[in-house]
């Protein structure tokens, strides 16, 4: 009796029909496998950076000067205070000025004046623990220019909004100098006359009435927040070096900083204004950031988003900038 050598076509087939089950099997372990591999990647890359854009927005946030937040619609060029936006508006610029907190160390910047040693009718305020040519040099190192302070920066009285405190200013329109608006609450200054001690005497422009308070902040610049998206391309020329190209404009965002709207300035990308300053990306592959405040702080919430191959990823985080 002789040996049987191959295989029958049943056996055959059925043993076609194992291994394609094994393959399909294999391929879909494989590619969930893949799958969770991608997720869980992209979901640690999200978390990484979402929490680290928002910790550099606080960061530029936390000195702000209160009350010169706005949203900022660049198309219609309307702007309102971000306490007075409401729900369903949509002003995708996020816009605030900044003080010079650099400076305020070792008592090169105090923040305060000497009231009794301030002069308002000749607009001349003695200002406390004020070192002019240590702070210029630091707005110098900060932006990298050889402006003179007086250049550079302007000075703010907190008065009773230091907390940003809705209804306090008669008209938010004219009170900071937002896109060709008037900045009867930002006063630029001469160079300093006489410095004594540490203690400098600046000459206030442009100072009519008011009131001067014991405290004030020295603004040195605005910065501006948005989606790539919601922004003119053809504005981005007047911006620099930026490729835009190397970018998904749906998805990025952008911060611009250095100019100043008392001057008359915008950011570079606008056009209701003298063009100035400049732009750094923030993050890509966002879907959405939006602020809002609450009581005397700002809510922050950042959505990342992105999709390959039928698999979508989404992080959300919030942050609260004090």
């Amino acid at each position: 009796m002789s040996k049987r050598k191959s295989f029958t076509l049943i056996e055959a087939i059925y043993v076609i029909v194992i291994l394609a089950f094994l393959l399909i099997g294999g391929f879909q372990i494989i590619n969930k496998l893949f799958v969770r591999n991608f997720i869980a990647k992209q979901t640690s890359d999200f978390e990484f950076i979402s929490q680290q854009t928002l910790d550099q927005v606080s960061l530029i946030l936390y000195s702000r000067i209160p009350l010169s937040v706005i949203g900022y619609d660049p198309v219609t060029h309307d702007f309102k205070y971000i306490g007075d936006i409401e729900e369903g508006e949509s002003y995708p610029v996020l816009e605030w000025i900044g003080y010079a907190s650099e400076a305020m160390k070792d008592y090169n910047l105090s923040g305060f004046i000497d009231l009794y040693g301030s002069d308002k009718n000749s607009k001349k305020i003695k200002c406390m623990d004020f070192n002019y040519t240590f702070i210029e040099n630091v707005l110098k190192n900060k932006y990298d220019n050889n402006n003179d302070l007086n250049e550079t920066a302007a000075v703010i009285f907190a008065g009773s909004f230091d907390r940003g405190e809705e209804g306090v200013l008669s008209d938010y329109n004219d009170s900071f100098g937002w896109h060709g608006h008037k900045h009867e609450y930002v006063y630029t200054f001469d160079e300093p006359t006489s410095s004594t001690n540490n203690n400098t005497f600046l000459t206030l422009n442009d100072f009519q009435s008011g009131n001067i308070y014991e405290k004030f902040y020295l603004a040195d610049g605005a910065y501006a927040i948005a989606l790539l998206k919601d922004l003119n391309d053809s504005l981005f020329s007047q911006c620099g070096d930026l490729n835009l190209n190397k970018f998904d404009k749906s998805t990025t965002l952008v911060l611009f900083y250095n100019y100043r709207p008392w001057m008359g300035e915008t950011f570079c990308a606008d056009n209701n204004g003298t063009p100035a300053g400049n732009v750094t990306i923030l993050a890509e592959n966002v879907n959405a950031f939006k602020v809002r405040k609450v009581n005397s702080h700002l809510e922050l919430l950042m959505e990342l988003f992105k999709s390959k191959a039928d698999i979508n990823v989404s992080v959300s985080k919030q942050k609260v900038a004090f």
